[in-house]
């Protein structure tokens, strides 16, 4: 509006004065009104240049500061509350105010200060300004002053010779994760602009804590369901494992012996620790394992399985537990009810990362289940649906498997599998699935960059 104003008004009075230094020129020998009309010429182009470009040029150095200031906070900030990110943070932040120092809280201590009587104030040591208890406990923004130093008092253990202060809550889903304080030497020096930087450093450094708790509920989340995963034991399995090595002890007791180590290992592969990374070659062991209990109870000539591994991956990590369940699913999904089966796993180096292959001749998928194979959901809603819908024969025959039971295309498996892809490799990993009904299916399992290793305290198991 200010702009419009005076452009208006520049428009207005340039040419009355350039008519009133015509007129001057051409009537009067003095020079002098002509030099004072030259003269006010010269402040309009003055005032133009302050009132359309200045104030450009200024708030865009500020919103550049602005951002760049943003910037580095959320890189501080992005791990949490550690005192090395909230001391990185005062730093940063403290010359951006009138503030003589800075402290930032975890609403029961101290996690860093910056600036004058700071070294008074350390890390860990007890909240006990009243302003800053009444900001916790309000979730409400404050400003105090204390007018003299009563070294009786122990709130003046804060700052002692800085007499005035702002205290923000730092809220996170309506939850008070701490405290962001500023501290002037005279409660004078706190005007509108100083509340407001304190406001929305308050909110900033609020915004990348939910962010940052977000993702770590989400990696926790990952964790259980990793262990929940894990310790499920798949009865059927056990009790058809343990029957075929008991009919084997007489008959052919090593075979039997063979086949009682690779079921103690399996199971302790199993139930370890899910939570760290293991190489390519262990997960293969662990996955040949499988493949051999299931020979012993199938027979050797109902399932075959190639490897072929490119030696430059074996020691490649990966994420535990990815390769049973792809082989797993081969059995229960993709074996004729007579004809053999034949499953080839396969290893390769990219310029990405590594690629894992599972591919099989079994019956393979029609396009429909192919669509929804990672929507479990959609799948068990369909399965378990008594609204009359028509499933067509191609495709109910098709989904189902040797029992007659809904094949639901494995989504189970490959959805967690495809977790703890995301889970230590991220996004841009995850798994390709082709598949011919009446030729076979091929699984690739796409791992890119390097693996992201968590930290932290390990949970308990699931039991």
């Amino acid at each position: 509006m200010a702009q419009t104003w005076a452009l208006r008004g520049l428009v207005a009075c340039v040419p009355m004065l350039l008519i009133l230094l015509a007129a001057e020129c051409a009537t009067s020998t003095n020079p002098v009104p002509a030099v004072v009309t030259i003269a006010g010429l010269v402040l309009l182009c003055f005032f133009f240049a302050y009132v359309f470009v200045v104030p450009d040029d200024f708030s865009l150095s500020a919103t550049d500061r602005t951002l760049g200031i943003a910037s580095k906070i959320f890189a501080y900030t992005r791990q949490g509350l550690t005192p090395e990110a909230t001391l990185g943070a005062c730093q940063l932040i403290l010359p951006e105010t009138l503030a003589s120092s800075i402290c930032i809280t975890d609403g029961t201590k101290v996690l860093a200060s910056w600036g004058e009587d700071s070294d008074k104030c350390p890390p860990g040591q007890p909240i006990v300004l009243d302003t800053t208890l009444r900001a916790i406990e309000t979730k409400r923004m404050e400003a105090f002053a204390r007018e003299m130093y009563d070294p009786g008092m122990k709130e003046y253990h804060f700052f002692k010779h800085l007499h005035a202060g702002i205290v923000a809550p730092l809220i996170v889903r309506d939850r008070c994760m701490g405290t962001f304080e500023l501290y002037y030497s005279r409660y004078s020096d706190i005007d509108a602009r100083q509340m407001a930087l304190a406001r929305g450093f308050a909110e900033l450094i609020s915004t990348q804590l939910a962010s940052f708790e977000l993702e770590r509920q989400e990696e926790v989340s990952a964790r259980m369901e990793l262990r929940a995963l894990q310790s499920q034991v798949d009865p059927h399995f056990l009790f058809n494992t343990i029957g075929t090595i008991v009919s084997l002890v007489r008959t052919e007791p090593e075979k039997a012996r063979s086949l009682l180590i690779d079921f103690s290992n399996y199971y302790r592969q199993t139930l370890s620790n899910s939570e760290t990374l293991t190489s390519l070659e262990k997960e293969v062991e662990q996955g040949i394992r499988y493949i051999n209990l299931m020979q012993a109870r199938y027979g050797e000539g109902r399932l075959r399985l190639s490897v072929d591994l490119d030696p430059e991956t074996l020691d490649s990590r990966v994420p535990p537990f990815i390769l049973q369940p792809l082989l797993e699913n081969c059995i229960k999904h993709a074996m004729r009810e007579t004809d053999p089966l034949s499953i080839a796993l396969s290893s390769h180096e990219t310029d990405d990362g590594v690629e894992l292959v599972v591919e099989d001749d079994g019956i393979g998928m029609d396009e429909y289940t192919q669509r929804y194979l990672f929507d479990t959901k959609h799948l068990n809603n369909e399965a378990n649906s008594g609204n009359g819908v028509d499933v067509s024969t191609s495709r109910r025959d098709a989904c189902t498997t040797a029992d007659g039971s809904l094949k639901r295309g494995g989504g189970l498996a490959l959805s967690n599998v495809l977790m703890r892809i995301h889970f230590f490799f991220g996004e841009e990993s995850g798994i390709r699935v082709s598949s011919r009904l009446g030729v076979g299916t091929r699984i690739t399992v796409d791992l890119l960059g390097e693996p992201h290793e968590p930290e932290g305290t390990m949970l308990p198991s699931v039991q």
